[in-house]
């Protein structure tokens, strides 16, 4: 999973996928942000490829060193997996062009159909830079069949992480069903500015709440822009430092995202 270098600080290898050939960093220096809508018109993200490379230099120079391009998807729909890939190619294209260090790699902020469901069963959803794990963006009124979702996933080599659950309606309206979504094995992804106060004070006390009940598996910027919905990472992590202990934000910042990358199984808080 990882070894320690001469100076004694952790090191992370990435398998090859995430960004070619693999590469060892070390922990300390390490935000990776796996919720970003930074590809251009593809979604309601950036109209342009100059906000996203204004995007990309805001995420460098706050300290993220890995981003997963995540437009919105929608099983059967536009935009395709393939066409996805070939967007973060070209953004990625033009990042080297940039001499930007910030590594690009693809996913999908996937919406729950039902369609879905077949699309798990024929292994054929965009997950993060490949691995099994795939970000999945809830309705704000839960189905009664959400388990079914579950799964199929899982049944299919597949781990659900739930983006936002801080700001959907029925969570929290029904603050105990974040047990049951729990107890079926996902995992959470806050939003930054959630955490911070940012989308308001609700957001920001359910989001707390989570991080102290252990919940919060990652915390991620779910960017759209350079001007309000910024990826900026740093602010969060001082906030989950304050919260829970740099150890703790560690791992919701780092350690835990790393180990998507690696397609590691996610330890539990």
């Amino acid at each position: 999973m990882g070894r320690r270098n001469a100076e004694g600080g952790f090191l992370f290898v990435e398998r090859a996928a995430c960004c070619g050939s693999a590469r060892a960093f070390p922990k300390q220096s390490m935000m990776i942000d796996i919720h970003c809508h930074i590809l251009p018109r593809i979604d309601d993200g950036p109209e342009d490829i100059g906000t996203s490379l204004r995007m990309a230099e805001i995420a460098a120079a706050d300290g993220i060193t890995h981003l997963v391009a995540t437009p919105h998807f929608t099983y059967d729909e536009r935009p395709a997996v393939s066409d996805i890939g070939r967007r973060v190619d070209d953004l990625r294209n033009r990042l080297d062009e940039s001499g930007l260090s910030l590594k690009l790699l693809a996913g999908a902020d996937i919406r729950l159909t039902y369609e879905l469901v077949e699309g798990l069963q024929r292994k054929d959803v965009p997950t993060i830079d490949g691995s099994r794990y795939f970000l999945l963006e809830l309705p704000d009124i839960l189905p009664p069949n959400l388990n079914m979702v579950f799964f199929a996933a899982e049944s299919n080599g597949y781990a659900v992480i739930i983006t936002h659950p801080e700001r959907n309606y029925s969570l929290l309206s029904s603050p105990q069903r974040v047990e049951g979504l729990r107890d079926a094995g996902v995992l959470f992804q806050l939003t930054a500015m959630s955490v911070t106060g940012e989308f308001g004070d609700l957001a920001k006390q359910f989001s707390h709440m989570l991080l102290k009940k252990g919940y919060a598996d990652f915390v991620a910027t779910d960017a759209h822009n350079n001007e309000v919905r910024v990826p900026v990472l740093s602010k969060a992590r001082r906030e989950v430092s304050r919260l829970l202990g740099g150890k703790r934000a560690e791992r919701i910042f780092m350690e835990n995202p790393a180990d998507v990358l690696a397609d590691r199984e996610i330890r539990a808080a």
